[in-house]
């Protein structure tokens, strides 16, 4: 397994988590979407990453189908559930052909996935398929605002462009809105809910690392050596425009949860 894939996961656990309270809030919205009654609810989610989604779940006794294409995601999400490894199955798998049978479970959470997949419709395919009558699709997503983040953002990008790449950003937003779009072709009816708002510190530091390790998807389709290249200038900029960049900052965030029920 390659080490930056280690790094960049064990990264991802840091500073991408939710405070345990967000997380219970959210696994408690996921729940009542649900709505499962007089039996045992099976959950999958497609890139399950690190676990933050689905570790409350597991912890209130759902069973869990854990799938990632990633190895290093998967260990770090392993070690986490070693000891309630009964209720969960991990599937090392690409969310565009996922090993179940038709029709298996009651719910498929999909996070943050859709626009890192350029045939998403095969994706959306398949877990509809997995699903149940009255079943469940659980989309989710953060929603992210501090100014001292989108100035950091924007540097690095004003960086990147003028080594000659171009950085594509909002792609997230508009797969959202196609697959809702795709979703009501079907005659299927979604229904969007911010579910948890809450506000976060985080330092200056920490917001650069984020970038550093690519950690959001506008930053994947940089080449490596125009990455590596450009942070350091990065580092400096933001030391000169912001001072200690151990200072911290709030940053206003939030969790909204699409469901979408099949006939």
């Amino acid at each position: 397994m390659p080490k930056a894939s280690v790094r960049m996961a064990y990264a991802y656990d840091r500073l991408r988590a939710y405070p345990p309270e967000v997380a219970g809030r959210i696994a408690t919205a996921i729940g009542n979407a649900l709505g499962v009654r007089g039996e045992e609810a099976v959950l999958l989610e497609l890139g399950v990453g690190t676990g933050r989604i689905a570790l409350p779940l597991i912890a209130r006794g759902y069973r869990y189908l854990a799938l990632d294409k990633d190895p290093a995601m998967l260990e770090v999400f392993r070690q986490k559930v070693a000891g309630v490894m009964r209720k969960v199955r991990l599937l090392e798998a690409d969310a565009r052909a996922i090993p179940l049978p038709d029709e298996s479970v009651h719910g498929v959470i999909v996070v943050h996935l859709w626009h890192l997949l350029p045939d998403w419709p095969k994706a959306l395919a398949e877990a509809l398929r997995v699903l149940k009558p009255g079943g469940v699709l659980l989309e989710g997503w953060d929603e992210m605002e501090a100014e001292e983040e989108r100035l950091i953002q924007e540097r690095w990008r004003s960086l990147v462009e003028a080594e000659g790449v171009g950085v594509v950003r909002g792609l997230h937003r508009k797969r959202l809105e196609e697959v809702e779009e795709a979703l009501k072709r079907l005659g299927l009816r979604p229904k969007t809910k911010q579910v948890v708002q809450w506000r976060e510190e985080r330092t200056l530091r920490q917001a650069l690392e984020a970038l550093e390790e690519r950690l959001y998807s506008f930053t994947q389709a940089v080449p490596e050596e125009v990455h590596e290249r450009i942070m350091p200038e990065l580092w400096a900029w933001a030391e000169r425009e912001f001072g200690h960049l151990d200072r911290p900052f709030i940053l206003e965030r939030g969790f909204t949860l699409r469901t979408t029920r099949m006939a």
